[in-house]
């Protein structure tokens, strides 16, 4: 009985077993979109950031002030932003 349980859990973790191979397909193709997103969102925010400067003449003073321009709303945890030069990049 014992042989036969360790001979399932074995099939289970096997890297050629489909459901596995498909629950890896989609965890990838998950954190792909993720990634992807993530860099459409600082494009976006970079181009805002522009468009500040080119409406008011300055940076905004902070991610807040940016969102308040333009609605777009950003988690300030995962970026960094300088209000004197005006780059933003992801801490991640």
């Amino acid at each position: 009985m014992l042989l036969c349980l360790v001979l399932v859990l074995a099939a289970c973790s096997d890297e050629k077993n489909p459901a596995q191979q498909y629950g890896n397909s989609m965890v990838q193709t998950y954190k792909s979109a993720q990634k992807f997103e993530k860099k459409v969102d600082l494009q976006q925010a970079q181009k805002s950031i522009q468009e500040f400067y080119a409406a008011n003449g300055r940076y905004p003073a902070d991610l807040k002030e940016l969102s308040g321009f333009n609605g777009l709303v950003l988690d300030a945890e995962q970026y960094e932003y300088n209000a004197t030069t005006g780059s933003l990049t992801s801490k991640q």
